[in-house]
């Protein structure tokens, strides 16, 4: 059990890492941007914070448009990604045409049962 917090805790630091990367954002705009204190977001990258309080974690994970389970997830890989965000996947939805959706939208819903 402890071997999967540890995990959970590098997941969580390296995902948080690649976002702010990704964005190009300093701690203390992240800090500015979500409300979650800077020193909490310095000890979650740090590794010191095993375990953040959920309403940081889903701030933090508001502010970058991901769940906040997935930022206890591995990182997503660069080249031929298929992760995409919920925009992304609007767009890609809206897209489609009436019958692709409607077969679309009737697949997830099969799939729900």
């Amino acid at each position: 059990m402890d071997s999967i917090m540890a995990s959970m805790k590098l997941d969580i630091s390296k995902q948080l890492a690649r976002l702010m990367r990704e964005r190009r954002l300093s701690q203390s705009a992240l800090s500015r941007a979500t409300g979650v204190p800077q020193p909490t977001i310095n000890r979650i990258l740090s590794e010191v914070t095993r375990e953040p309080r959920r309403d940081s974690v889903v701030r933090i994970a508001n502010f970058f448009g991901v769940t906040p389970e997935s930022m206890y997830g591995p990182p997503s890989k660069k080249a031929g990604d298929a992760a995409v965000s919920m925009d992304e996947l609007y767009e890609k939805i809206r897209s489609l045409s009436d019958a692709d959706r409607a077969a679309l939208f009737a697949k997830v819903a099969e799939n729900l049962k």
